[in-house]
């Protein structure tokens, strides 16, 4: 069991997860105070997304993939998180608009979701070299 325990805290994913926690909770936190600016829901959601995209691949190319930044590596970080922030937003939107979800809660339901999409493409694409 020990060892099972320590193979998930030393996995890519595990550091993934909990990178996107932090940049989650920081993104999060500038979605809240835009939504408490009267910004709407969905431009909010796009502010507050791009800025996260910067801590995530700091955080990420250092601690999770360890690897170099690059301009090729940080254009293809960018790039999935943009395919996610297209997700995210469709997402959001179907959830508020068309079922009637509140938007924060909305928000971190199509967070989860969007996390494994990222881990993915991130771990196969962006940082393939690190993770072979």
């Amino acid at each position: 069991m020990a060892n099972l325990i320590n193979k998930i805290k030393n996995s890519s994913f595990f550091g993934f997860a909990l990178v996107g926690a932090i940049n989650t909770g920081f993104s999060f936190i500038i979605y809240i105070l835009l939504l408490r600016l009267d910004l709407y829901y969905i431009i909010a959601s796009i502010l507050s997304y791009i800025a996260g995209i910067a801590v995530s691949y700091l955080l990420n190319t250092r601690f999770v993939f360890k690897e170099e930044k690059t301009i090729g590596n940080f254009s293809k970080f960018v790039s999935v998180y943009l395919t996610a922030l297209v997700i995210n937003t469709g997402l959001l939107y179907a959830l508020v608009n068309l079922i009637g979800f509140n938007p924060v809660l909305g928000q971190i339901g199509v967070t989860c979701l969007v996390l494994f999409y990222n881990y993915v493409l991130q771990k196969l694409w962006t940082f393939k070299k690190a993770s072979s």
